[in-house]
């Protein structure tokens, strides 16, 4: 809605890190829930999912919530006619990041939400990023709050806007509902449409899309990281590629491979941060990786170039044997990539898997089977750009 105005916000105790740094005037509040995202930089190119396919389940997903986004991507057909590309996961980037899926909610089979899902007033306070003051327009009907506008529902619609001609009425019951998951989510589609001809199969009309719901380039690029990975389950299993389990193999480091910390010292240092440590990670891997041997910087941008300029007789593309204390690499769709420190046992320690910003010790196939990442192989901790 031209001239409407909007700020990122707190959802609760859900805020995110992102949330936190953007005051700024945008179209929908983002009350962002903590969580994974596991996405290090903009996304590259189109990786496209196939509007009509759509998985039976989406780990962090609950069924009624990708049943809503199901729906409202294909009731675009007949709502938004020259809209092309819009699909489940376009939906899901968003309410991922506007919700974390409804999460901490239960929800019924008609879709309604509880309890309900509230931003902060919108009083221009600055809590949770609101720097703009809306008035109620309302009467508190949607935002419980007769003197000034919340975000309301798993969306996070502001009231004048759901009111306007955003509101929906996905699950037919004949009520226009923000806290209902299939009215709200089929508004979002609706909204990231517009009234023109689009094709969101295409990155960067979706970006143009995005950045309408949310005036905000950090959060068009979290939502299509999103939107990325879920387009990596458009098959009727609903599992990611890959996710098969790593087994420990047994290989000494070359001689080049020299760090200021030894192998066990680095696989300690990461399980005490993983343990207590503290929320720095964010966008972080291969930061992480060099940290753990030692260093201060790892020399180069971004993971996926580490691993490519890594000597190829240290690169073990597709082995899904790595030794204790190597380095694991994946094709995330985004320019950086991925890389975590193999722990043994099947286990890695990585930033953003669980918790944005902070390390976590995973399944290393959890990189696969949750982000949808291509598992590319292994190498030694080589750094020989580190300081």
């Amino acid at each position: 809605m031209k001239g409407a105005t909007k700020s990122v916000l707190t959802v609760g105790a859900l805020l995110s890190p992102l949330a936190l740094v953007l005051g700024l005037a945008i179209l929908f509040v983002a009350a962002v829930a903590s969580g994974a995202s596991g996405r290090n930089e903009e996304p590259t190119g189109p990786v496209q999912g196939p509007p009509g396919s759509a998985p039976s389940s989406v780990p962090g997903i609950g069924p009624v919530v990708l049943d809503a986004y199901i729906r409202a991507a294909s009731a675009m057909g007949t709502l938004r006619p020259k809209c092309r590309g819009m699909r489940w996961s376009v939906i899901a980037g968003i309410g991922r990041i506007e919700s974390n899926h409804a999460a901490g909610r239960s929800l019924a089979a008609n879709g309604a939400v509880t309890p309900r899902i509230y931003g902060v007033r919108l009083n221009g306070s600055g809590a949770g990023g609101n720097t703009s003051v809306h008035s109620d327009t309302d009467g508190g009907v949607l935002d419980g709050d007769a003197v000034y506008d919340r975000a309301v529902g798993p969306m996070q619609f502001i009231p004048s806007t759901w009111n306007g001609p955003s509101g929906q009425d996905g699950n037919g019951d004949g009520i226009k509902d923000p806290h209902n998951m299939f009215d709200a989510a089929q508004a979002t589609a609706v909204y990231l449409c517009g009234t023109g001809s689009s094709n969101l199969a295409d990155d960067a009309q979706l970006r143009k899309a995005v950045l309408r719901y949310n005036q905000s380039g950090a959060y068009a690029d979290e939502v299509i990281g999103h939107v990325h990975a879920y387009d990596r389950f458009g098959t009727s299993s609903g599992k990611a590629p890959g996710g098969k389990a790593f087994h420990d193999g047994v290989a000494g480091w070359p001689a080049a491979v020299k760090n200021p910390r030894s192998t066990a010292a680095a696989i300690a240092w990461a399980r005490q941060e993983a343990a207590g440590g503290g929320r720095n990670w964010y966008r972080a891997c291969l930061a992480f990786v060099a940290r753990t041997y030692g260093w201060s910087y790892s020399g180069v941008q971004y993971a996926i170039d580490h691993y490519r300029q890594m000597p190829a007789s240290m690169r073990h593309d597709r082995d899904r044997t790595p030794p204790p204390g190597a380095l694991m690499y994946w094709d995330t769709g985004q320019r950086a990539g991925h890389v975590a420190l193999y722990l043994g046992g099947g286990k890695i320690a990585s930033n953003d898997i669980r918790r944005k910003g902070y390390i976590d010790v995973v399944d290393a196939s959890d990189i696969e089977t949750v982000w949808g990442a291509t598992y590319l192989g292994w190498a030694p901790p080589y750094f020989p750009k580190g300081g």
